[in-house]
This record gives C-alpha cells, sequence and structure tokens, in this order.
C-alpha cells in the first residue's frame, strides 16, 4: 500500500480538481461523509450525544464543518469552536460552514487565546469530540489557541477523531511539532500519509483510511516512494517450499559471532535461522563458547574457533571463516561479537572479502562505524539491522535525530552502505539505496527485549539462505518477527516475553501468511 507525502497528497487533490475534473466540494463532502461514518460506528447511535468540533480555517475545518452537519442530521447536538472569525473562511470551507448554520450546527467563534478561556469551561462539557484544527501542511510548531485547543482535547478524556491528521503531528515524519493531539481515532483521506504509518498509535489511535475519489491513475501518477507492509506483498516475498525439497535445498545459514558473556546472542541467531525455514543452520564462535552452543543448539550445528585472551574471536578464525563462507548461502555477522579491537578488525574483514549473502548486525555494525561507505561490505546482497543508537554511530548524529525523521536516517544508512537498511524500532522502516521505503506495522511492546534483535537477525539470515534477495528478506523477515509478537501477546500480554519464547511464535506466524484463503460452502 502507498504511503503520501503531504507535498504528494497536494498534488494527487490539485490534479484530480484540476485535471479530472471532480470538484474539490466534491472531495470535502466524500471526506466527511467517510470520516462520519467511522465516528458513528465507533461511538453506536449519536442521536442524543453532544459532539463538538474543534475547526482551524482551512480545509481541514471545513471538512470538520461537514462532518458537524452530517452528524447534526443523524440526531446529535453538534457545536464548532471556530479557532477563526466567519468571515476568514474561504472556499469550499466557507461553503461548508454556511451549510452546517442552515441544518442547525452551533457556530462559537473563538479566534483568540483571550475568546478560548472565554469558552473552555464550555468546550470542556460534550460528550465526543472531532478534531479540525490543522491539516497535513503544517512544518512549524503549533502555539497560541490552537496550542491551546490541543492541549484541551488531550486532557478531556472523552473520544476524539482526527480528521486526516492528529492535529500538531507531522503528515511526514510522524513527529509531534511541539505538541499534537492524542487521537482514539484517525480518519484520513486519499492515501495514509507517511507520518501516520510512522506512528505506533500514540496519537493516531485507530486508523482508518477514507477512500474520497482520487482516482488510481492519480495515485500511480506520484512515483510514491513509501509503502506500507501488508500480509498479502509479504506471503508473495516468502521463499518456495516445494513439496519435494530436502535441507539442502533450503539452504545453510552461517552465524559468526558470540563473545565471553554473550554466547546468547549468536545462538538466539541461529535459532532464528532454523525457524526461517533453512535447512541448516551452523553457528561460529570462540572455542570457549562451544560447549554452551552445544548445549543450547540442538537443530543447529556449531563450530568452535580460535578466540582472542579475553575471549572473542581472533584473528586466527579468518582463514576458516572464509573457506565456510564460500560453502554457504548466506552469513549473520555480528550477535555477540563484542568490542575487542581484533575482534572488529575480523568482521571489518569478513565483510570486506566476503561475497555470500550477508545480514551485518550488533557488533559488526559497529566494526564498521569508521569505513561506512558502499563497498564496506562485499556482499552484492548486504542487509544491516541497526537500532537507533547503532544507527546514529553509523550516521555520526545523535539517536534524537534518527528518531526525528526515522525514514531520512534509513534512507541515508541504505544510500551510504549500498545495504539494504533495517531501522529498528516502533514501526520499523527498511530502505533500499535507490530511496524506497517501507513501514512495518507489526510488533508490539514484547520486542522490547534483549535478544528479540538477534532471532530478527537470524530470521532474515534464514530466508536469504533459501535464496531470496536481501530487500525481500528483510521485508519479509521484519513482518513476520512482529506478527509473532503479536501472536504471543495473547499469551503474556505486554511483559515478560524472553526472545527464546519468541522463537515459539514464529511457526505459526509464518503459517498465517502462507494458509489458503479459506473457501466458502457450495450449495
Amino acid at each position: 500500500m502507498f504511503l503520501a507525502t503531504a507535498e504528494e497528497m497536494r498534488r494527487a487533490d490539485r490534479v484530480t480538481i484540476e485535471e479530472i475534473g471532480l470538484p474539490g466540494i466534491v472531495l470535502m463532502e466524500n471526506a466527511a461523509q467517510g470520516a462520519a461514518r467511522v465516528l458513528t460506528e465507533a461511538l453506536g447511535q449519536v442521536e442524543g450525544l453532544d459532539i463538538a468540533a474543534f475547526c482551524g480555517r482551512g480545509n481541514n475545518g471545513g471538512d470538520g464543518l461537514a462532518i458537524l452537519r452530517i452528524l447534526a442530521g443523524q440526531g446529535a447536538n453538534c457545536t464548532v469552536y471556530l479557532l477563526a472569525r466567519q468571515e476568514d473562511l474561504s472556499g469550499d470551507a466557507a461553503t461548508n460552514l454556511k451549510v452546517a448554520k442552515a441544518c442547525g450546527v452551533e457556530v462559537v467563534e473563538v479566534p483568540g487565546e483571550e475568546a478560548f478561556a472565554r469558552h473552555q469551561a464550555a468546550m470542556a462539557g460534550h460528550d465526543a469530540y472531532v478534531d479540525a484544527i490543522l491539516g497535513t501542511g503544517l512544518n512549524s510548531p503549533v502555539t497560541g489557541r490552537q496550542a491551546l485547543a490541543i492541549d484541551l482535547l488531550n486532557t478531556l478524556g472523552q473520544p476524539v477523531l482526527a480528521v486526516d491528521i492528529p492535529s500538531g503531528l507531522s503528515a511526514d515524519t510522524g513527529q509531534p511539532l511541539g505538541l499534537a493531539v492524542r487521537a482514539d481515532f484517525t480518519a484520513t483521506f486519499g492515501l495514509i500519509k507517511i507520518g501516520l504509518a510512522c506512528d505506533p498509535g500514540d496519537y493516531v489511535g485507530q486508523l482508518h483510511l477514507v477512500e474520497i475519489g482520487i482516482p488510481p491513475r492519480v495515485i500511480e501518477g506520484l512515483g510514491c516512494q513509501a509503502s506500507l507492509l501488508d500480509p498479502a506483498t509479504v506471503a508473495w516475498l516468502l521463499p518456495a517450499r516445494p513439496a519435494a525439497g530436502h535441507k539442502g535445498t533450503f539452504g545453510h545459514l552461517l552465524v559468526v559471532g558470540g563473545s565471553l558473556g554473550k554466547s546468547g546472542a549468536v545462538c538466539l541467531a541461529a535459532q532464528g535461522g532454523v525457524r526461517a525455514g533453512a535447512g541448516l543452520v551452523t553457528a561460529a564462535l570462540p572455542e570457549a563458547l562451544n560447549l554452551a552452543a552445544e548445549i543450547k543448539l540442538t537443530a543447529a550445528m556449531s563450530q568452535p574457533l580460535p578466540q582472542t585472551s579475553q575471549g572473542g574471536l581472533s584473528q586466527g578464525a579468518l582463514p576458516v571463516l572464509l573457506e565456510m563462507c564460500a560453502d554457504r548461502q548466506a552469513v549473520v555477522l555480528g550477535p555477540g561479537l563484542g568490542r575487542e579491537d581484533e575482534s572488529l578488525e575480523l568482521a571489518r574483514r569478513l565483510a570486506a572479502q566476503v561475497t555470500t549473502p550477508m545480514v551485518l548486525d550488533a557488533d559488526g555494525l559497529l566494526a564498521l562505524a569508521g569505513a561506512f561507505a558502499p563497498g564496506a561490505m562485499a556482499a552484492p546482497q548486504a542487509v544491516i539491522t541497526p537500532h537507533p543508537g547503532e544507527a546514529a554511530r553509523l550516521l555520526g548524529c545523535s539517536a534524537a535525530e534518527v528518531q526525528a525523521d526515522r525514514l531520512a536516517a534509513a534512507r541515508a544508512l541504505a544510500a551510504r552502505s549500498g545495504a539494504v537498511a533495517v531501522l529498528k524500532g516502533a514501526r520499523t522502516v527498511i530502505a533500499e539505496p535507490g530511496g524506497r521505503v517501507w513501514i512495518n506495522p507489526t510488533g508490539n511492546a514484547l520486542l522490547a527485549s534483549g535478544g528479540s534483535g538477534d532471532v530478527l537477525a537470524g530470521l532474515i539470515g534464514g530466508l536469504m539462505a533459501q535464496g531470496i534477495g536481501g530487500l525481500s528478506a528483510a521485508l519479509a523477515g521484519v513482518f513476520v518477527h512482529g506478527l509473532a509478537a503479536q501472536m504471543a501477546e495473547e499469551d503474556f500480554g505486554l511483559r515478560g516475553l524472553a526472545a527464546e519464547d519468541l522463537l515459539d511464535y514464529l511457526p505459526p506466524a509464518f503459517a498465517s501468511l502462507e494458509a489458503p484463503p479459506e473457501q466458502e460452502d457450495q450449495e
């Protein structure tokens, strides 16, 4: 599903109105009808309810006026608090103001902070609210009466429907510009805006896409570079599982890492590869940790390697690893590797020489921090999986800067490395070097636990071992990883899931995507 920037959405509206010939007032009416349905379905019967809308002077406010007029027609007692003077409205918004008043909607002017203070008690006395203050064009922090209205909506404890986007939220990054409405429901129009997909629900609440009449040819012509992952796409990306296949058919994954105190990371990644469906998996780790790996791993093999005096992988492991990589279908490098200089140098040499499809994770990413550029990884099919802190180190900025615009950070990671970048976090972003990005909608707080990233690295590597490319493996792996956590929530709630528990939910997550569609009973 395509995601739109604010500018792409403006262009879609403009082309539809000016070139296709569909009037803007029709688009606004379609939007209002759809948004009103969202609210009535959420609230049940609206007859007799006191519903208020906070409306700005632009088209977002016009949408709010139209929504209140529709709800008034269903028996609701509707009041619009207009954060402007009535004469300030123009075009379609002014038309909807006139129609709303004629249909019995009460309109109260709140053009400044003094008026806001005068009406605040009345504003707080309604059963439900419509946020139509600011739209997708916002690009600076919210101030004045708009900020007061947003703050009030966030403190009332009543249901709030955001029109197109919660006021104050950036349509392109999902970050609040100063402050933003925390909506219970958001009805967005035409296309989902990137910022809505980036937000895990803190501001957006339940997201509903409302079709308003923009023709498919207009949407196709936008050239959108962002998409939201969906189950059908991921199911199509998964590698085939032929009935006559054997363990050799499904590839051999090599996981390289481990250091004193971090044997669990490399083992979790190996188990992730097994759960992904790789035919064979080998964990290569320092020789002193081999017994621990033998105990932890029953479905995967282990390979002891030369180690440093401090228990990390030494340079002496390089020849063996180069030989092993040449005979494997995919490699995961980095889980639990540790931060010894010698181990990091080993990782740099492996990344620069191995052409086998590779996932670079954890301390493997640290190894490249000083040499982060195309060519640092020799594998034509390569995936990097940083969390925000690791991404900041690679990009030479702060984690806060990464989080302020996650799509831009993911694109920069992909462009600078020449690899597919998986920027982990709530709503993980996957970017390819050409600039396309995907936002993953699956996952929850259960993934905020040590080891879940190791499972993900192994999961992506296991898919690559089965012959699909790095981008397909990253998209499918991230989606399934998050879906497994959602399934686990039914048993664990939102706390207490260990990474090894997550492994058990990967097979049912895959199965839910690969299940044939249900057939209706035939008479």
